[in-house]
């Protein structure tokens, strides 16, 4: 049933793209909640590490509000992934939210940790908990590496790759098939070297999955990250997009306030298409907000602050006669 589910949203979704829909039939195909946007580190390639860029206030999420966005439980897709910016093991309620969605009938829940704080007991945690996807972000194979892109005066590579490694041992000595657990690297100038080394080294180690994460300039809003991409990326960068955003049509982001933005990069929350703390997601999905932008987009006026300068919005050639092949909606980019 959820199969099914899945492939009759993905097709409103294309088609009402395709077809220049500004209400739209299908869900989000994106989905992401925020449980805390506080770090530990300052990674050089995100707005809320080195330089420090963001301007939105710190917190976490509230059981309160996130009970809330769950009786929308509707518009919940697989994965939906409780993190957007932040480290999720920093939220001192994280697990008891966990059991909650799951016990809402969230299908495939999901976080992003950077690994500096999954000890023994966090890793146990996580094996008795009900999570669905866990993906462990090391930049890099080696300390130097590491260290130039993760940048903390507390925690280090070694410790990082213990962690990882501690957590994937517990898993099989105990059995566990979930969560299903992702080690992830972004391909950027400091990585690309290591890409298969890294690919090597963890599968071998007993991750289910090893995968490359694009490098993303967060929609050129500010210069700060062009130049930690590899030289192909950088200049595809430097384009302007050549079709519409098919993110307004397929994503939904709730930041830890309850603010909703359309697209993971808005790291700053400055395109805001509603509030879940005073709006169902049902009102916000195809409410004015959404719809004008998603207008602005097909006309060419999209002049909002997220939207006017990104290169990287994915997009197609429109094309009326329907179905055409396409690739599926892109995960939420988790740092």
């Amino acid at each position: 049933m959820q199969r099914l589910k899945k492939l009759a949203n993905d097709f409103w979704r294309h088609y009402g793209y395709h077809h220049g829909h500004v209400v739209v039939r299908n869900r989000p195909a994106v989905f992401a909640i925020e449980s805390t946007n506080h770090c530990n580190l300052r990674c050089v390639m995100c707005p809320r590490g080195e330089p420090d860029i963001m301007e939105r206030a710190l917190g976490t999420m509230s059981d309160s509000l996130f009970e809330k966005i769950l009786n929308d439980a509707e518009y919940f897709t697989e994965p939906c992934w409780f993190h957007w910016f932040g480290e999720p093991l920093m939220h001192p309620r994280l697990f008891e939210q966990i059991e909650l969605a799951k016990s809402r009938g969230v299908p495939n829940l999901g976080i992003s940790s950077n690994g500096t704080l999954l000890d023994a007991t966090r890793a146990r945690s996580i094996l008795d908990s009900p999570l669905d996807t866990l993906m462990i972000a090391i930049d890099g194979t080696s300390k130097e590496v590491y260290e130039r892109v993760r940048i903390s005066p507390t925690f280090t590579f070694e410790e990082v790759v213990e962690n990882a490694h501690g957590f994937l041992s517990l898993k099989a000595s105990l059995g566990r098939r979930k969560p299903h657990t992702i080690l992830s690297i972004i391909r950027m100038q400091e990585t690309q070297d290591q890409l298969d080394e890294f690919r090597s080294f963890w599968l071998a180690a007993g991750a289910d999955e090893v995968i490359y994460k694009d490098y993303t300039s967060w929609g050129n809003q500010s210069g700060d990250f062009l130049e930690l991409a590899t030289v192909p990326i950088r200049e595809s960068l430097r384009r302007q997009r050549e079709f519409p955003c098919s993110y307004l049509w397929e994503s939904l982001v709730i930041g830890w306030d309850g603010r909703v933005v359309p697209c993971c990069f808005d790291y700053d929350a400055k395109s805001t298409m509603g509030d879940v703390t005073t709006q169902s997601l049902r009102e916000i999905w195809n409410g004015d907000a959404y719809r004008t932008l998603r207008r602005k987009e097909l006309d060419g006026s999209n002049d909002s602050p997220l939207c006017v300068g990104c290169s990287q919005a994915p997009g197609h050639p429109r094309n009326l006669i329907w179905p055409i092949p396409l690739p599926a909606a892109r995960s939420l980019h988790p740092r």
